[in-house]
């Protein structure tokens, strides 16, 4: 009885280490452990800069082996539904299935036959039938980078899909950091050009995006960047504003030809684009993307007013306290000259309190990109007293 107590001890023991030891891994059906790999994981991962994206960790390889050999026998069979399932839903998995294999110096699975399934897969989704398979396009684009062959091949049916079917909402319903992400990929490559006709065609916002990334963002997330050629000016089109959100519009005659033109600026904490549109016949011509003087965390965009000689950009600061700037711009020489800002502010909280005036020279053309850096601030308070007049306050 003694030993049969101890026997059964032991097992207990036994099978407590068995089920500590499986605690992190699956057991199939057939009794063998498995790893607990979560793919998921990887889908939205940036690729870091020692690491390249085939590099990355991939599903075990039964699993993927059976899906790729559900996608080659959905090509052979031409099942259209199984094969647009079965295709690619994010750059990782694409790069398992197409892509070369840094890490063995290897092609993956498919790598040889990808331009017959990259475009099988644009044919069938270009058919009205299959236009939930989209997102899948946009999966792959998000989070991916330029690279030979296959890549490089899904890049550019991309491209001629949105253009062709002139489906740029794809773009445009996407939030910003995505947006980024999907265009960077679009327009990534050893040359980075601009497509002026395709940026013309996306919202105010997406179009800002992409100018951003042909400014900066395609040398500040790539590794080894050639330099950008864009000869090509971004263009804008009015109707891209009219009924546009978080954006108004002023008719203010911007070039003393006494015909109203456009000025479109962003709203409130949407930004500091200003755009200047000169009436030209029946049709208002993009003429200049220049700042609203909205500062992140500081004064804010109020309106844009006509003058005598031009007209006035006013901002406040919008969280209490009196703090203005009038900017004034003039049209001189086929420029726009900011000439002088007018700075109004509150002496302090106290009963006698007055207002500053200080009247600031510029001098500063709002075709210059470093406009920003080089504008002239209210002077500090030390000089108010020698620089700026009084006003009192109302």
């Amino acid at each position: 009885m003694k030993k049969f107590k101890n026997i059964r001890y032991w097992s207990v023991i036994a099978c407590l280490l068995i089920t500590l030891s499986c605690k992190e891994d699956n057991v199939n059906e057939n009794g063998v452990i498995e790893s607990s790999w979560n793919g998921s994981e990887t889908k939205n991962q940036k690729n870091s800069k020692n690491q390249t994206i085939s590099d990355q960790p991939s599903p075990p390889s039964s699993v993927q082996t059976i899906e790729i050999e559900q996608l080659k026998e959905a090509y052979k069979d031409k099942n259209d539904q199984l094969f647009l399932k079965q295709f690619p839903a994010d750059f990782q998995q694409f790069m398992d299935y197409f892509g070369w294999n840094n890490k063995s110096n290897q092609p993956n699975e498919l790598y040889e036959e990808s331009y017959a399934y990259i475009d099988y897969f644009f044919h069938l989704l270009s058919q009205e039938k299959f236009r939930e398979f989209e997102s899948k396009l946009i999966g792959i684009a998000d989070n991916g980078v330029w690279q030979e062959d296959g890549v490089n091949f899904f890049q550019d049916l991309t491209l001629k899909y949105i253009k062709v079917g002139e489906r740029y909402e794809l773009i445009d319903d996407l939030r910003s950091n995505k947006a980024k992400s999907v265009l960077f990929f679009l327009f990534d490559g050893p040359h980075p050009k601009v497509d002026s006709d395709f940026a013309s065609h996306l919202s105010p916002a997406k179009k800002e995006i992409l100018e951003t990334l042909f400014e900066s963002g395609f040398y500040d997330d790539n590794e080894n960047p050639d330099p950008i050629d864009q000869e090509v000016p971004m263009a804008y089109d009015i109707s891209d504003f009219e009924n546009a959100e978080h954006y108004f519009i002023r008719d203010i005659d911007i070039n003393k030809d006494e015909i109203l033109d456009k000025i479109v600026s962003a709203d409130p904490y949407q930004g500091d684009e200003l755009f200047l549109f000169i009436k030209k016949g029946d049709e208002y011509l993009f003429a200049l993307k220049t700042i609203n003087f909205s500062e992140d965390g500081g004064n804010q965009i109020m309106d844009v007013q006509p003058e005598e000689d031009g007209f006035v950009i006013k901002t406040v600061f919008p969280d209490g306290g009196i703090l203005e700037a009038d900017h004034h711009i003039i049209f001189k020489d086929q420029d726009w000259i900011l000439t002088h800002t007018v700075y109004r502010t509150q002496s302090s909280k106290q009963q006698d309190a007055f207002i500053y005036v200080c009247d600031v020279k510029q001098g500063l053309s709002l075709k210059d990109r470093h406009l920003v850096e080089q504008l002239q601030w209210m002077p500090k308070e030390a000089q108010r007293e020698m620089l700026c007049t009084k006003e009192k306050i109302n």
